[in-house]
């Protein structure tokens, strides 16, 4: 839809912005001195704000377009881990050397065919947040159906997290307790990582809602060998007229507590001109931008307010109104430097989600033609047939539509027999002769696939999810192992001899509870870590089984603090064993004892252990240890309830002595 707003002088179309905002907002922007009172100066210093006169625009910086495809990732850059949220979404979080401190979080929607074709790279679509961006989540993932939109479509979509206020700007000074370096994040840091780890090819779009609609323009202008499409969803597309870099000053404050003129400098300065939209439309030529607003009426997703067509959001109105004039400003400019722009003006609509949400959706047409994507990778056309198609029904809820056909899976575990995997908007489906047609979503299918699916050592799962212990976890059965979840664990692999020897303690319903963690390689064997204890397998040696054993509670806490298998007491060789007044377990160099008045502590096997034995252990005269085995000049000591006992130059030592 194109429609065009009445001309008229730019200086006013700013003022009835500012009439339109919350009253404290136009309160806090000052009308711009005149023209006149600033003769004889075309460039007043500070914060004067009337230095753009019209048709007098100041030069801008030149554009720094150093090719971003480098070959390694930068100096100080690395990806601390990814955490799996769906089978199609990723939360990566990434080292900065820009912005050092906590891992930056991108959050990436992989494409369509991620799985079905493991050789292919793929576009990117980039998508910004607004001012109260939240470090937790991307706004898009919080507010609108972007997961399930580009689900079936053929591109991975970038989310970054967090830059509250920021513009995904590079700032000039720190503020709030952060120096903001996003633009170096994004254009110098992000793309190697997303090249090298995510199959992203160098067609890329930016797309961006209020401060990052301002934001992806600015990006692409200033990085415009990056970009081939820009979009702008009810951005603010002109900075620097009279009362605009008050506006913003006054929006960072309220959405965080930020100064602007820690971000590009005091108002006025040449920083605000290099990122005004407007000002570097010709780094646009060649590219597809898309803008669009609403005009603050009320529209379809916004409750009417007492006089008719004005929204009960009064501060999403007047956002609206600020937007729909400097994006026609924005407009007006491009048209004036012969650009062509995808102009959507609605006749309604105010500053929210919703109406992002429909112009994310109308802006993808743009965004396929602009990479030329072939129809089979603009949305999906695809039948569940066979098995699957005769299962899927009952997990409509849960899967959603398919948005792929069928296609092959590795050999399963059980009889080495092909299998086929069908991708479903909401999770995935897996069939092979041994185990059927079986349907995964959630936690749970994510860490399937990110453990490589029907190519791990899992196999092929043998149901679906089964909730236990009372609806507080759930879990999935595989050929060669179990995958748990819990809100608190997450979503955890089992082995099948890990699983029998905690089935012999009940389970999750036992006393090892839950597994937290996938288990660990170890020198000779692994550990798995449960809520409250570890399991441990030891490797037998060629044609022997391996041995099995668990440790609980607070020995196990012992246990895995003095370094577990490594550490000076090896493996387990028993579970926990019940003594007068405690409990203990034994190890391969050792033991841990533990009682509610003394907790846990290690003894060694050799002379100190054989004295304690000598004089009944805890049933003796020295009771529980209350020290771990350590050593003191000349030997080691252990100290217990009633006395000590020490090796001293190969002597034994009891204190008291016998």
């Amino acid at each position: 839809m194109r429609l065009t707003a009445k001309k008229s002088r730019h200086s006013r179309r700013v003022r009835a912005a500012a009439i339109a905002l919350p009253l404290s907002l136009a309160l806090t922007v000052p009308m711009a001195p005149s023209a006149g009172a600033q003769a004889g100066s075309s460039r007043p210093p500070g914060s004067g704000t009337d230095y753009l006169l019209p048709g007098n625009p100041p030069p801008r910086t030149p554009i720094n377009t150093t090719d971003q495809n480098l070959p390694g990732l930068p100096a100080g850059v690395d990806v601390e881990k990814v955490e799996w949220i769906t089978d199609r979404w990723a939360n990566v979080y990434i080292k900065s050397a820009a912005m050092p401190g906590n891992p930056v979080k991108v959050q990436i929607l992989l494409a369509r065919d991620w799985y079905s074709q493991p050789n292919k790279s793929f576009p990117t679509v980039w998508a910004l947040d607004g001012l109260r961006a939240r470090d937790d989540e991307s706004g898009w993932t919080l507010a609108t159906n972007i997961a399930a939109f580009y689900a079936d479509k053929n591109v991975n979509v970038v989310l970054p997290v967090g830059g509250q206020s920021s513009f995904y700007s590079d700032w000039q000074q720190p503020d709030n307790g952060k120096f903001y370096k996003w633009e170096t994040f994004l254009t110098r840091e992000l793309p190697p990582i997303l090249a090298k780890g995510w199959r992203s090819t160098d067609q890329r779009a930016i797309i961006g809602l209020s401060m990052g609609g301002t934001a992806a323009v600015n990006i692409a202008e200033r990085h415009p060998e990056m970009f081939q499409f820009v979009g702008s969803l009810s951005g603010y597309l002109d900075t620097t007229s009279p009362g605009m870099p008050q506006a913003i000053g006054y929006a960072t404050n309220d959405g965080g507590g930020y100064d602007a003129q820690k971000m590009w400098g005091p108002y006025g300065t040449q920083d605000w001109v290099d990122h005004d939209p407007k000002l570097g439309i010709e780094q646009l030529k060649g590219k597809t931008v898309y803008v669009s607003s609403g005009n603050g009426n009320a529209g379809a997703y916004d409750a009417p307010g007492v006089l008719p067509g004005v929204p009960a959001n009064t501060t999403g109105m007047g956002l609206e109104i600020v937007s729909r004039l400097t994006t026609q400003t924005f407009v007006n400019r491009a048209q004036g430097k012969g650009l062509n722009l995808v102009t959507a003006f609605r006749p309604s609509g105010t500053h929210n989600w919703p109406y992002w949400q429909f112009e994310m959706t109308q802006a993808w047409p743009h965004i396929a033609d602009t990479f030329k994507l072939a129809p089979e990778d603009r949305g999906a056309t695809c039948v569940a047939g066979g098995a699957i198609g005769a299962r899927a029904g009952q997990f409509r809820d849960q899967i959603g539509e398919c948005i792929s056909p069928e296609y092959d899976g590795a050999p399963n575990k059980t009889r080495n027999e092909p299998g086929k995997i069908q991708d479903f908007r909401g999770g995935r489906a897996y069939w092979s002769p041994a185990t059927d047609a079986h349907f995964l979503w959630g936690r749970i299918g994510a860490r399937y696939s990110e453990l490589g699916a029907t190519t791990s050592w899992l196999g092929y799962p043998k149901g679906e999810e089964v909730s236990v212990a009372g609806g507080r976890g759930r879990f999935v059965e595989f050929e060669n192992g179990n995958i748990y979840w819990t809100p608190q664990t997450g979503a955890v692999d089992v082995n099948k001899d890990i699983m029998a020897k905690w089935g012999e303690t009940g389970y999750e319903n036992g006393p090892l509870g839950f597994p937290t963690a996938p288990e660990k390689a170890v020198d000779g064997g692994a550990v798995q870590e449960f809520e409250n204890g570890v399991i441990v397998r030891k490797n037998g040696a060629p044609g022997q089984s391996a041995q099995v054993n668990f440790v609980q509670g607070m020995i196990a806490k012992k246990f895995m603090e003095s370094g577990g298998p490594t550490g000076p007491l090896g493996f387990p060789t028993t579970g926990e064993l019940g003594i007068n007044g405690g409990k203990f377990s034994r190890f391969e160099k050792g033991s841990i004892y533990w009682s509610a008045p003394t907790s846990a502590h290690f003894i060694l096997n050799g002379p100190i252990y054989d004295a304690w034995g000598k004089e009944q252990w805890e049933n003796g005269r020295f009771g529980y240890p209350t020290t771990d085995q350590a050593g003191i000049p000349g030997g080691e000591e252990v100290q217990f309830q009633r006395g000590k006992i020490r090796v001293v130059n190969n002597q034994i030592q009891l204190d008291p002595p016998r």
